[in-house]
């Protein structure tokens, strides 16, 4: 579906504190880069390019101060505008929206990410084969949320506003 040139794995580096799990599933079943989720090395900051939130934070040129417990807490990519972080110690990947401070809990894991990321590209792979929108919006919401409800639990989560953009006929 991905395509082997799409999937992205995130090696593990010394020193790097993730949760066995998150580890194991990010350097062996990686995350696939679509339209919607760039993954860190895609986003196009200039050299260096920041691993970890603190930095990114640095990179900001406003009141906004990283919270000095989560300043090593790695990035993975970009879900549209929304900066998408792993939380160490829980394997939970938390969401920075576009000018927000404070985080949202998006997934429970990584491997609910990669399976979110999956069912959208399906959703659109369907609609760009004159699937009902509709239908295919209800199918996606049922598989995410039985898989994980996380992702749909926020009304104004990334994906919330992107399936609302959808249904609006904005995609």
């Amino acid at each position: 579906m991905h395509g082997l040139d799409r999937i992205v794995y995130f090696p593990q580096y010394p020193g790097m504190a993730l949760e066995p799990a998150t580890a194991a599933f990010l350097s062996t079943a990686g995350l696939p880069a679509t339209r919607a989720f760039l993954v860190r090395a895609d986003v196009g900051i200039d050299d260096p390019d920041p691993i970890e939130l603190g930095p990114l934070f640095d990179l900001e040129d406003d009141e906004f101060e990283c919270p000095p417990e989560r300043r090593h807490w790695p990035a993975l990519g970009y879900l549209r505008t929304t900066l998408l972080v792993i939380d160490p110690e829980s394997g939970k990947v938390h969401a920075y929206a576009e000018g927000e401070e404070d985080s949202l809990v998006l997934h429970r894991d990584v491997e609910s990410l990669a399976f979110c990321l999956t069912e959208f590209r399906k959703l659109l792979d369907a609609r760009a084969q004159g699937g009902d929108t509709a239908a295919l919006v209800r199918r996606f919401r049922e598989a995410v949320t039985s898989f994980d409800p996380s992702p749909l639990e926020d009304v104004e989560s990334e994906w919330n506003v992107m399936i609302a953009e959808i249904l609006d006929g904005m995609w």
